[in-house]
């Protein structure tokens, strides 16, 4: 580990100054730069954290919509909905079927993850007044972008929403528009 020049110099000087000896000061002089190596290398290593909660928001709200109107089990629009998050853990909040996001948003997230942010997104029953407005929105069948704001911006789990370039379910796989 070899020292920058001004911190030589300022090392020196302190020795000149407060009359250490040079081997008591070389030693301290190590200790320290060996203390700041390992908590740079510990800063440096650190990888950023993965924002998961606003992008699995936006997913979800896409997601809910896109499931609400595939399907065709002749069901009310409110009963479809009601079901759909009352059985969230099995029609919107897994892996297989947050993989398609997953995958598609830069950077990648991992669908586990988003799975387990959805489950905490979407009420857990239809009948919560935190989950009226959503409920009354999707029966209404609103756009996405209205759902959207609803479940995400409204909620404060997002800032802003993404362009329509930036929606991943815009793009094709490992690629960009």
């Amino acid at each position: 580990l070899a020292l920058p020049p001004y911190l030589t110099t300022i090392a020196i000087n302190e020795m000149e100054r407060t009359k250490v000896h040079p081997t008591s000061m070389r030693r301290l002089l190590f200790v320290f730069f060996m203390l700041a190596a390992c908590l740079l290398s510990v800063v440096e290593a650190k990888k950023p954290k993965k924002d998961y909660l606003c992008p699995t928001c936006q997913s979800v709200a896409h997601l809910l919509v896109k499931q609400r109107k595939s399907d065709l089990s002749g069901n009310t629009t409110s009963e479809i909905v009601k079901d759909l998050i009352s059985s969230k853990d099995a029609k919107l909040c897994t892996a297989e079927l947050l993989k398609f996001y997953a995958d598609r948003i830069d950077p990648p997230l991992e669908a586990a993850k988003m799975a387990k942010k959805c489950k905490e997104i979407v009420p857990d029953n239809p009948n919560y007044k935190s989950a009226s407005d959503v409920l009354a929105a999707m029966v209404a069948k609103k756009p996405r972008s209205e759902i959207t704001k609803i479940l995400c911006l409204e909620s404060a789990r997002c800032d802003k929403l993404w362009t329509k370039e930036e929606e991943p379910w815009q793009k094709k796989k490992g690629t960009e528009l």
